[in-house]
């Protein structure tokens, strides 16, 4: 048997590569395009225009579709819904596109949310404060006493927001409660309050046992032009005196909260203490600069010569420059 020649192979192997492409080779390509190309086609428009419709319900949901997740939704659906439902109130109110029937709807969701996971009705009681009604305010003050303390918090930041002296009383009665948390949210929320019976209500919160009511009052009068906290402002600045609250060690922060004008809406007491240590500083630099404080001169130098956080030191140098510039 004669022995195949390899160069021979080589040539048939070419020739068969080169070789025109015969109807059956195209009859067969274009019979199996049509069961693998055109099928994944048609899969990828599909899918399109599935994720497109989504993208286009998603954006389309309004307030009132939330209220409604909220009604007959389920256990994860309605706290998300009553989350997501702050987002678009605002916007909605200032487009005049919230009428009198969705207050009432709203209110009457958040009555009958009492039984409900906790959470719905934690979120809907921030939600009451991105919309500013009168109705809502009496429902605001019956939740300063609901069970649940987050619930509570979230009514006193709602009123705040609503601006309506008559909750003043409220307030004020809850920053003499026993617990710090809720002490420090009356604060904040008389803060945004204009009554007669708010500065004296802060100027008592400054000589809170728990620091962090101390710094709110102080942050919530000086925002007011009132300089009665000067001295816990000082206080805040005095070198060493965060750390030694624990708020630059490793340790935990739980038992001594602090959120400020600005934080305390969104930060939670999770924040590592660097973090916090530097908005409670800044804070009280801006509240120096508000009052126009140059007996704390010498702090704030400091702070923009040697404190190791450079957001801390840019606060000072432009409350510093703007002092020089007058």
């Amino acid at each position: 048997m004669d022995q195949p020649n390899p160069e021979e192979e080589l040539r048939k192997i070419a020739e068969d590569a080169t070789a025109p492409v015969s109807d059956a080779d195209v009859s067969r390509a274009r019979l199996v395009s049509q069961f693998v190309i055109f099928p994944v086609a048609i899969i990828l428009v599909a899918l399109a225009i599935y994720l497109g419709l989504g993208l286009l319900t998603v954006e389309r949901k309004t307030a009132e579709d939330y209220l409604n997740t909220i009604r007959v939704g389920g256990i994860n659906s309605r706290w998300q819904a009553a989350y997501e439902l702050a987002t678009v109130l605002e916007q909605e109110q200032r487009e005049g596109r919230i009428g009198r029937r969705f207050v009432g709807e709203l209110i009457r969701v958040f009555e009958a949310s009492r039984p409900d996971d906790p959470r719905v009705r934690r979120y809907l009681a921030a939600a009451m404060g991105r919309m500013r009604d009168p109705e809502l305010v009496g429902v605001l003050i019956a939740a300063l006493d609901d069970p649940d303390d987050e619930t509570r918090i979230n009514a006193m930041f709602s009123l705040r927001a609503q601006g309506d002296p008559d909750a003043v009383p409220h307030l004020i009665r809850i920053a003499s409660n026993d617990d710090a948390g809720l002490r420090k949210a009356a604060v904040y929320g008389l803060g945004g309050l204009d009554d007669p019976l708010v500065p004296p209500a802060l100027e008592q919160a400054l000589h809170d046992r728990a620091p962090d009511v101390r710094w709110n009052a102080a942050l919530q009068l000086a925002a007011a032009s009132n300089n009665a906290g000067l001295e816990v402002l000082g206080e805040m600045l005095t070198p060493g005196y965060l750390e030694g609250l624990g708020l630059n060690s490793g340790q935990s922060t739980r038992n001594l909260p602090f959120e400020t004008i600005r934080s305390v809406l969104g930060l939670s007491e999770q924040q590592s203490p660097t973090i916090r240590r530097r908005n409670i500083l800044i804070e009280a630099i801006k509240a120096v600069g508000i009052l126009d404080a140059r007996s704390l001169a010498p702090e704030l130098q400091r702070l923009r010569e040697k404190d190791p956080d450079l957001r801390v030191r840019q606060a000072a140098i432009e409350i510093l420059n703007g002092w020089e510039e007058k």
